[in-house]
């Protein structure tokens, strides 16, 4: 997938800085590779997450329903300041967890690589 489902909502996280929006997103990958975790991506395209910095550190972070019920039945209070839909995303924003994969157990470096990939 390119671009996020246009006439999907998705919730926003925004992050100060890099290393913190990686550290979110890799808790969530582990999760989502658990056995709890497995259940939230059965469903194909039900979990997407992705990512968009609008400077050099600062990072934000898009969460589809699936990939928000997964963060809140591990992590509270989910710091959301927004809901858009996927057409009010930003144009060059970047998946970094969906497709119906399931995530890799991913660590703080490759978290963080995936978000500042382009």
């Amino acid at each position: 997938m390119n671009a996020p489902v246009a006439d999907q909502e998705y919730h926003v996280l925004a992050f100060e800085r890099t290393n913190e929006a990686a550290a979110f997103v890799a808790a969530l990958a582990r999760y989502l590779n658990s056995p709890a975790g497995a259940a939230f991506v059965k469903a194909p395209a039900t979990v997407e997450v992705w990512s968009f910095s609008p400077s050099e550190e600062k990072v934000e972070v898009y969460l589809s329903d699936g990939a928000l019920a997964a963060v809140s039945a591990v992590f509270t209070p989910v710091p959301v300041i927004a809901k858009r839909p996927g057409a009010a995303l930003a144009k060059d924003c970047v998946m970094i967890i969906g497709g119906g994969q399931r995530p890799a157990a991913w660590g703080l470096a490759e978290a963080e690589r995936r978000l500042t990939a382009r």
